[in-house]
């Protein structure tokens, strides 16, 4: 067996634990960005099928989860919005080696200002520029997960 065949096999057996120990989808990037949301605010996961929030917190807020694993530049697009029926963005950047980045909390309000409409995709899509990451009214939780 190769090196690369055997990073192969190391890579999916890790993947499968991450999958099997989040319980929800493939998507370890985003179901990851999701558990650190639910352990920072409480509550309870919604379903996955739900459009605009991924978790109602235990003061009953919801929550919008969006996360990017990127490489270089903190400049990514956000997976697609669909409906701005939510009162709080969370937004986590991990770097290629998994460590976050960025973690900020974003009111609905500020969210839908950055967010332009994807007809395509039916809903919106913000990038995550520097203004968006820096902008003031948003909440710096990066070193709540360092």
């Amino acid at each position: 067996m190769t090196d690369l065949q055997k990073l192969w096999k190391q890579y999916n057996k890790a993947t499968n634990k991450l999958a099997d120990a989040l319980c929800r989808t493939n998507n370890i990037v985003g179901e990851y960005a999701e558990h650190l949301a639910l352990q920072y605010y409480g509550g309870k996961l919604l379903n996955i099928s739900g459009q605009s929030a991924d978790i109602k917190s235990k003061n009953g807020k919801l929550i919008q989860v969006k996360s990017r694993r990127i490489k270089s530049s903190s400049s990514a697009q956000l997976n697609i919005i669909r409906s701005w029926d939510f009162d709080i963005l969370f937004v986590v950047l991990f770097d290629r080696n998994g460590d976050i980045v960025k973690a900020i909390q974003v009111p609905m309000e500020v969210a839908k200002e950055y967010g332009k409409a994807n007809k395509h995709q039916r809903g919106y899509v913000i990038t995550t520029t520097q203004a968006f990451l820096n902008d003031k009214r948003n909440k710096d939780l990066t070193t709540t997960f360092a």
